[in-house]
């Protein structure tokens, strides 16, 4: 591994349209001294227009690769691991671009002795651009209707003990994380408290989860947690990214599943 940031993005030819901001916003970011960044462009699927834009770059910094099938973004995303030569890396999905010193972040976050770090995002939807307060991964039962901790969702009628995303404190949790405590967050709550998109870690910790998990949508929650459950980490209300909302992405192609959830939380049992 070399001090090199890994940038991922997994990307379909639907996607392919959003790839010059995406670029445009790696271009334009400051690196660390004796760090270098590469971004690993895995085309879900056979090669398309997403080639030829990652060509006319013609730049060491940018790799491509297709997959040669559609496997989904978990398997996209694991296909650039295999390719990363670097010792860090961060998620970029191809819809998003990093803001003004994301990378900075990133590099001084890990060099601080954290082995994670999670951050903020800011909205944009059609050029409008709002911030967010911590409510990036609420989780949702079937119907739509908030997932609830005893397995029942809103419309079932359950207890209105049970905790929901409305009653999380996100300030609470900016700052150092303990190991194990982000799944208690998510556990009762129902979200992370920063945006998965933004999620930095080592390499080295990647591959020890096994990668990303075969899911249609949920694929980096479930990593971010086997993650934070053996190592430490940092919150930071601070946005990395610029995330754009439109009708394709895959959170709202895909439809909220109960056992999606199951097999995240049963993760913790390995």
């Amino acid at each position: 591994m070399t001090n090199e940031v890994s940038i991922i993005t997994p990307v379909t030819a639907l996607h392919a349209k959003y790839l010059a901001d995406t670029w445009q916003s790696l271009v334009r970011q400051e690196i660390p001294h004796g760090w270098k960044i590469r971004w690993y462009v895995q085309e879900d699927g056979f090669a398309s227009e997403v080639k030829d834009f990652v060509d006319t770059l013609g730049t060491h910094v940018a790799h491509y690769a297709a997959s040669g099938s559609v496997g989904g973004v978990a398997e996209a995303r694991n296909l650039a691991l295999a390719r990363c030569d670097g010792e860090v890396v961060m998620m970029l999905d191809a819809d998003d671009r990093l803001v003004a010193g994301a990378i900075v972040r990133v590099i001084e976050s890990l060099e601080s002795g954290n082995m994670w770090c999670g951050f903020g995002a800011l909205d944009d939807h059609d050029g409008e651009i709002m911030t967010r307060d911590g409510r990036y991964s609420l989780r949702l039962a079937a119907d739509g209707s908030p997932y609830m901790r005893d397995g029942a969702s809103m419309s079932e009628g359950a207890s209105s003990t049970v905790a929901v995303a409305r009653d999380f404190d996100h300030d609470a949790w900016v700052g150092p994380v303990r190991r194990g405590t982000l799944r208690g967050c998510w556990s009762e709550f129902g979200v992370l408290p920063f945006h998965p998109a933004t999620f930095a870690t080592f390499t080295r910790w990647v591959w020890e989860a096994g990668g990303w998990p075969g899911l249609a949508r949920d694929e980096d929650t479930a990593l971010i947690l086997a993650i934070s459950d053996k190592h430490d980490g940092v919150v930071s209300a601070e946005p990395n990214i610029l995330y754009r909302r439109h009708d394709q992405q895959t959170s709202r192609r895909v439809a909220p599943n109960n056992e999606r959830i199951r097999f995240i939380e049963r993760l913790a049992d390995r």
